[in-house]
């Protein structure tokens, strides 16, 4: 007779300390888990990603430092087999589909009850990979399934960010680690994506598109 599959190891990764420890406490009573360890930004993602090689990292939205898909585009490159649940407050599908396709197994909102998370977590290690779980409103499949809106990469959407902090180029390059005319560059790709024509014409429409989801803007 085989043995016991091994648990499922997890990862999780939120600002909110308390919601953190409750959603711990939450997972620890279904068998076949175990929370490995726990962080509070989107670099602490990446190194305990890094350090545990997690099965599973869940991961919030809206954090301090660097965007979520910086995040998820860093914790797939430090564990390429490890699977990303994405849980969020804000119903985001421009974001959803973002993250979706840069490789998230799930797009979670936090109404959600416990067993689901549970039963996202697990979908997300079975050997169809290739199939997402998402929790959006009926009103938001519209915008997950629009086709013609351009997709910000992750490192754009960074500058973009920076931009909507009223950062200068300087600024932003320092930041970032990049040269000034590399961050020209990524505002030349926004303006033609978005059709925008200025700095703070692209953070309206970037706001508007929701791209600029609540929070990631602010320090």
């Amino acid at each position: 007779m085989t043995g016991a599959l091994p648990p499922l190891r997890v990862v999780l990764v939120d600002d909110h300390r308390l919601f953190r420890e409750s959603l711990g406490a939450l997972l620890a009573v279904h068998e076949g888990i175990e929370v490995v360890a726990e962080g509070g930004d989107g670099e602490e993602a990446v190194r305990l990603t890094r350090q545990h090689r997690p099965d599973v990292v869940l991961l919030d939205v809206e954090m301090p430092g660097q965007s979520v898909l910086t995040s998820l585009v860093e914790i797939r490159s430090a564990s390429p087999s490890t699977r990303i649940v994405v849980l969020t407050m804000h119903e985001n599908t421009t974001l959803a589909r973002q993250l979706l396709l840069r490789g998230a197994s799930a797009y979670l909102i936090k109404t959600i009850g416990h067993h689901e998370l549970v039963a996202a977590i697990r979908a997300s290690t079975e050997a169809a990979s290739d199939m997402v779980t998402l929790s959006v409103s009926r009103g938001g499949l519209a915008g997950l399934a629009a086709s013609g809106a351009s997709v910000l990469s992750a490192r754009e959407l960074e500058v973009l960010t920076l931009v909507s902090r009223a950062r200068s180029n300087q600024a932003i390059a320092t930041e970032l680690q990049i040269s000034e005319g590399t961050v020209k560059r990524h505002l030349s790709n926004i303006n033609n994506k978005l059709g925008s024509t200025s700095r703070l014409d692209a953070v309206r429409r970037a706001t508007r598109a929701r791209l600029l989801t609540p929070g990631l803007g602010e320090d």
